[in-house]
């Protein structure tokens, strides 16, 4: 009958347990479930001054043009090069000036959702942006989009799209 002298300490302790048994499979889930997204991504990188001049002035340099997916006046083009396991992109493109919002670039690599890569911006020649990724996310589909009206991390409205294959 010395289990009653017990009682006070038992229930903190059954609770104390269940609340350290939720946290740690609550832990293994979240680090799973992040380990898991990692592997759908596209790793994107910005490049170096020294790797957008071999991109932009290169003669052996691959080109893409972008499709219009939309009735208004957009053209563009990426020009990619291969070079040690990377993949030098430079997108151009010529889209309609927007007052406030922007044109964002989305990379979707094979059976991978869409993920944002860089933002447009305006100069002299157009739009121009520019990134770096590793091959094997080859092939891999552009999509500019018009980020108008949009919240942050969702994709806009697609004005052009264009794959870029695995070279040989």
């Amino acid at each position: 009958m010395k289990i009653k002298q017990y009682y006070p300490f038992i229930v903190p302790a059954i609770s104390l347990i269940l609340v350290l048994f939720l946290a740690f499979r609550w832990y293994n889930l979240r680090t799973q479930r992040d380990s898991i997204s990692d592997v759908t991504q596209v790793e994107v990188e910005d490049l170096t001054q020294e790797e957008l001049l071999v991109v932009q002035g290169a003669s052996d340099v691959s080109t893409v043009d972008l499709k219009s997916e939309t009735d208004e006046p957009a053209i563009g083009q990426v020009r990619y090069k291969v070079e040690d396991e990377r993949v030098l992109i430079t997108i151009t493109a010529d889209l309609p000036e927007l007052e406030t919002e922007s044109y964002q670039v989305w990379f979707a690599g094979q059976g991978k959702e869409p993920q944002q890569a860089f933002m447009l911006t305006r100069s002299k020649a157009g739009y121009l942006g520019s990134a770096s990724l590793n091959i094997e996310n080859l092939p891999l589909e552009v999509l500019v989009t018009d980020q108008s009206g949009v919240t942050a991390g969702q994709m806009g409205r697609q004005l052009l799209k264009g794959l870029i294959e695995a070279q040989e």
